[in-house]
Order: C-alpha cells, then sequence, then structure tokens
C-alpha cells in the first residue's frame, strides 16, 4: 500500500472558515458594477452553491497546495540528517533520495531548477561518467 501524505490541510477550523469567507468576498467583489463588462458566470463552485456546508465541500475538494515542498528528508552528517551527502537513505540499503525533500530550506527561486541539480547529482553519483 503507498504511503499517505496528508499535510494537514483545514485541521484548523478557522482556515476552512477564512476560505469560505474569501469565496464569498470575491463573489463580491466580482459582482461590481464596474466589472461588468468582464463578468460572465461564476465556473466553481457555482453561484447557486451559497450555504457553508457544500462551500467547505468545494474549498476541501478544489484546494491544495501549490508551494513547492522541501526538507521532508533532511541531508546531511548528524545523527538527525535522513539523508547523506550521497543521497543514500540511513538505515534503508540501495534508498536514495533524490528530490526536493532534500533540500534544507526552500530556495529563493522556483525549485525547480535546485531540483534539477540534485538529480545531476543523484546521477552522477550512481553512474559516474566513463572516459
Amino acid at each position: 500500500m503507498p504511503p499517505l501524505i496528508d499535510l494537514g490541510f483545514y485541521t484548523d477550523p478557522r482556515d476552512l472558515d477564512r476560505m469560505v469567507t474569501g469565496i464569498r468576498r470575491a463573489r463580491e467583489i466580482g459582482s461590481f458594477r464596474a466589472l461588468a463588462p468582464w463578468r460572465v458566470a461564476e465556473l466553481a463552485p457555482g453561484a447557486a452553491v451559497t450555504d457553508d456546508v457544500p462551500l467547505r465541500d468545494y474549498v476541501r475538494l478544489a484546494t491544495g497546495s501549490f508551494a513547492h515542498l522541501v526538507g521532508t528528508c533532511a541531508i546531511g552528517t548528524d545523527e538527525r540528517a535522513v539523508v547523506d551527502p550521497e543521497l543514500r537513505v540511513r538505515g534503508i540499503e540501495g534508498l536514495r533520495i533524490a528530490d526536493a525533500s532534500v533540500m534544507p530550506s526552500i530556495v529563493a527561486a522556483n525549485t525547480n531548477a535546485t531540483v534539477l541539480a540534485i538529480a545531476e547529482r543523484a546521477a552522477a553519483i550512481i553512474a559516474p561518467p566513463r572516459g
């Protein structure tokens, strides 16, 4: 069975309340007469959805993380590090991690380039260039 990854979204009900309030505020702003030339119809969840329960259900279904999650498998040389500098998972023979989880903190730019560098490093470790 694959591992369950639960980021804990909306475990605090106040977060869900804020999101529903945000939908209501966006609807209010979208209804301003000044925006009429660009307004067609609400696509989702649809203008007919106004009660808290279905709005909460919509928020749970339609939202997630667009953040660049990093740092869940710390790389390092101390006993708290999950991954060593050769990207090997401590205590599990033959397993390496080569993704954003080994980054100690998020970089100041999009994580894509950094992940590619980690992948290149992993490739060089696993299959060093010939020649």
